[in-house]
């Protein structure tokens, strides 16, 4: 998989590390608090700055929403490499596991959380928007990676219209899986099937 590090707006180590803090902080709110209470002046309280410092990197709110949503990309493409098994060798058997990892991930409550926050506030509010543009930007643009490692025959517009159509289903099946919903009996083995069937729309001809 690639490398997804966050590009810090800072070109010192010190400005990559205020701004780190400034996005953990920010993201932090949007998960206890809401996208109503994300203001420079409350970031600046968590991360223990002046709001004029929280200004400087992020002159407008529309860079720090767009910055925000690389950050939250970057933190969980950092956990799923951290529970790769080292066993898995081949791009699609990478795949396979990246795939229930992520329906996984869309079961927890911060996930959903803040997911369901974005698109709540993505309809009112233009920054937000952008935010989730750019969050699910970089998730069909990391699978259709994975889908052309497996098969590089796929072209260029199949294999992103494929990628969009694997988002658009991991997305929407936080609605039947996701924290503190009940558990159907017609539901069961829904999370297998929805992953052999994602498998399927990824490499077949």
């Amino acid at each position: 998989m690639d490398n997804l590090l966050p590009t810090p707006k800072g070109s010192t180590m010190k400005g990559a590390g205020r701004t780190a803090a400034i996005l953990e902080a920010a993201k932090d709110i949007v998960v206890s608090e809401g996208f109503a209470n994300l203001s420079y002046r409350n970031i600046a309280k968590r991360v223990g700055i002046a709001v004029g410092n929280v200004n400087y990197y992020y002159p407008s709110k529309d860079d720090l929403m767009v910055d925000l949503a690389e950050f939250i990309f970057d933190r969980w493409d950092e956990r799923l490499k951290k529970r790769v098994p080292s066993r898995l060798k081949s791009d699609r058997e990478i795949f396979q596991f990246s795939i229930k990892f992520m329906i996984e991930e869309n079961k927890r409550e911060r996930t959903v959380t803040l997911l369901m926050e974005m698109w709540a506030m993505a309809n009112h509010s233009p920054p937000v928007s952008k935010m989730l543009g750019a969050f699910y930007a970089r998730m069909r643009s990391w699978i259709s990676g994975m889908i052309e490692r497996v098969r590089p025959d796929v072209d260029h517009e199949s294999r992103e219209l494929r990628a969009a159509l694997i988002t658009a289903q991991i997305e929407g099946l936080m609605i039947l899986i996701g924290p503190k919903r009940v558990r159907r009996r017609e539901l069961v083995g829904l999370e297998q099937a929805a992953a052999a069937h994602i498998e399927k729309l990824a490499f077949s001809d």
